[in-house]
């Protein structure tokens, strides 16, 4: 059975559109030598669940967004089919927070992925794998 869904990209994504007004802004480099991309985010107080901490599912969606970016990378679309994100420890607002994802295995269907996000200093805040499908 073929997937006959058209994904279409008009830059308004909230991870990464760059119209999108109320987005991440989220900007990618691709790492070549390892096969990983890499993305920096800044959180600010509109990010935050408790004052001075980022909400764990503004997080999880940079990080999804790594994930689903590498995959684009290497020719492929894709939507999300699962994600489990393990928190590790907080983020505050106005640290700044890195995130690296790769593929760690590929199929006919789905292309499976993991990322990292940490502060500055290395500590890891987050660690994610997803299951994405292949439109």
């Amino acid at each position: 059975m073929e997937n006959l869904i058209n994904l279409e990209d008009n830059d308004m994504c909230y991870a990464c559109g760059k119209k999108n007004t109320h987005g991440l802004h989220l900007e990618f480099t691709l790492c070549e030598r390892d096969k990983s991309i890499e993305t920096n985010f800044l959180p600010s107080e509109l990010h935050q669940g408790w004052e001075g901490i980022v909400h764990g599912g503004v997080i999880a969606t940079v990080m999804d967004e790594a994930m689903a970016k590498m995959a684009q990378l290497l020719g492929y679309h894709v939507v999300t089919a699962s994600l489990d994100v393990r928190f590790k420890d907080m983020a505050k607002t106005r640290e700044l927070l890195k995130v690296r994802a790769e593929v760690t295995k590929l199929s006919k269907k789905l292309i499976f992925t993991k990322a990292v996000a940490r502060r500055e200093d290395g500590k890891i805040i987050a660690e994610a794998r997803a299951k994405l499908m292949v439109c």
